[in-house]
C-alpha cells in the first residue's frame, strides 16, 4: 500500500531533517510558471493552429492529443509547417512567450528582456523591485513568485536546496529567485560581487560552474528569448531542447546523456521536491524507478528491510474526489515518491515553507508600490 499522502495541516518539517542527511533538490516543470506561459496543450493547439487555423485549431488539438502526446505533435508540426530547425526553435520560442509579450508595453518587453537572465549584481535594487512588481501585478498568484521566495530565503543555508532541476525551457524561477535574493539578502556591495551570485545556470555538462553557488540545470533544454536588438546572458542550450519525440526519444534511448546522469545522480543521494510537474514523463519516471529500485535492494540487503520506502515528494493540487486522490498517491508509490497535497496552489509557498521547518513561511511578496517605473 502506498504511503497516505501529506496534507498542509500535518506536513512537518521533513525537508528540514532531508537537509541534514544528504540535502535536497527542487524539480519543477511547466506548471511553475503558468498562466505566464502556455501549458503543453495549450502549446501544442497554437502550433496546430499554425497549419490548420485557428477556428480548427481547438477541435483538431483535443482529438489528437486524446491519442498522441505532446511531443510527438510538436514533432509532427515540425514537418507540418516545413520550416527548417532553425527556423522551427524561433517559432517555438515566440509561441512560448506571445501570451506575456501581448499583455505588457513594448517597453516592459524590453525591460523584462533585460532582467530576465541578470546577473545580480548587475542591476539596481530598485530595478529588481521593478522586475518583480512587474510580474505580481499581472500573475499575482503565479506558483514561480511564492516558490522563488522561499528559495531565495534558504538560499546557501543548511536548509536550502543543494540543486534545482528545471524542465522549463525559459529562466522564469531563477531570475525571480535573483530578484528576491537582491531584495531581501544582499547589500549593494555584496550583489556586486562574484560571492552575490548565488546560482548557476547549467544547460551543459561544460558549462561554468563555480564553487559554492547552487547549480541550476535546464534538464529539456534552454530556448533562445526573442529578442531583436538584446541578447540574453544565459547560454543558449537549443541542442539540448527535449520538445519534439524525435529529440525526447533520443534521450530516451540513449546508453548516456547529460541529463539522465544529472537526474539519476541527484535523485540517488538526495530527496527531490516536484513542483508544477504531472510525474507522467514517462522518462522522469523510468529514471525514478531505477532509483527507488537500487534502494529497496539495498534497504532489503543491508537492512533485511521490506516496507514501504519513499525518498521524493510531489507537492499539488488536492482532486476533486477521495478516490481519484487514492490513485494518484498509488500511481507514484512504486517511485519513491509521496504526494503532498494542497487544497489551493496559493498555499505553495506555506506548504514548502512548512516542510523546511520555518517557524511561519515568509510574508507575502510586499514591494514598493508604484510598480513599473522603467529605471
Amino acid at each position: 500500500m502506498a504511503k497516505p499522502g501529506l496534507f498542509l495541516a500535518n506536513i512537518g518539517p521533513f525537508l528540514r531533517d532531508r537537509s541534514r542527511k544528504g540535502g535536497w533538490v527542487l524539480c519543477v516543470g511547466a506548471g511553475s510558471s503558468v498562466p505566464m506561459f502556455p501549458g503543453w496543450n495549450s502549446f501544442v493547439e497554437r502550433l496546430i493552429a499554425k497549419d490548420v487555423g485557428d477556428e480548427k485549431a481547438h477541435g483538431l488539438a483535443s482529438m489528437l492529443l486524446s491519442q498522441y502526446s505532446p511531443d510527438a505533435l510538436i514533432q509532427a508540426a515540425h514537418d507540418r509547417l516545413g520550416v527548417k530547425e532553425e527556423e522551427f526553435i524561433k517559432l517555438l520560442s515566440v509561441e512560448l512567450y506571445r501570451d506575456w509579450r501581448s499583455c505588457i508595453t513594448p517597453n516592459e518587453w524590453d525591460f523584462f528582456t533585460t532582467m530576465l537572465s541578470a546577473r545580480v549584481g548587475e542591476y539596481r535594487r530598485s530595478q529588481w523591485i521593478d522586475y518583480l512588481q512587474l510580474i505580481r501585478n499581472h500573475f499575482p498568484s503565479l506558483t514561480a513568485l511564492s516558490v522563488a521566495k522561499i528559495i531565495s530565503d534558504t538560499l546557501g543555508s543548511d536548509i536550502g536546496p543543494s540543486a534545482i532541476m528545471s524542465f522549463n525551457a525559459e529562466p522564469l524561477l531563477a531570475s525571480l529567485i535573483n530578484g528576491f535574493l537582491r531584495l531581501d539578502k544582499l547589500t549593494a556591495r555584496e550583489a556586486a560581487t562574484s560571492a552575490g551570485q548565488k546560482l548557476d545556470l547549467v544547460t551543459h555538462s561544460i558549462s561554468n560552474r563555480t564553487s559554492r553557488r547552487v547549480p541550476y540545470y535546464f534538464i529539456h533544454g534552454f530556448l533562445p528569448v526573442p529578442v531583436e536588438v538584446k541578447k540574453l546572458r544565459a547560454v543558449d542550450a537549443s541542442d539540448k531542447l527535449v520538445f519534439s519525440e524525435s529529440e525526447y526519444l533520443q534521450m530516451a534511448n540513449a546508453a548516456f546523456s547529460w541529463q539522465s546522469s544529472v537526474f539519476l545522480e541527484l535523485a540517488a543521494d538526495q530527496s527531490v521536491v516536484f513542483i508544477g510537474m504531472s510525474v507522467s514523463d514517462t522518462n522522469m519516471r523510468r529514471w525514478l524507478s531505477w532509483v527507488h529500485t537500487n534502494r529497496m535492494k539495498e534497504l532489503g540487503s543491508r537492512y533485511m528491510y521490506r516496507g514501504a520506502s519513499t525518498a521524493h515528494y510531489w507537492i499539488r493540487k488536492k482532486p476533486a474526489t477521495e478516490d481519484e486522490r487514492l490513485w494518484i498517491e498509488s500511481s507514484v508509490e512504486h517511485l519513491g515518491v509521496r504526494v503532498v497535497w494542497l487544497n489551493e496552489w496559493d498555499q505553495i509557498g506555506d506548504a514548502l515553507g512548512s516542510t523546511l521547518g520555518l517557524t511561519a513561511a515568509p510574508p507575502r511578496m510586499s514591494l514598493k508600490p508604484g510598480g513599473f517605473a522603467g529605471r
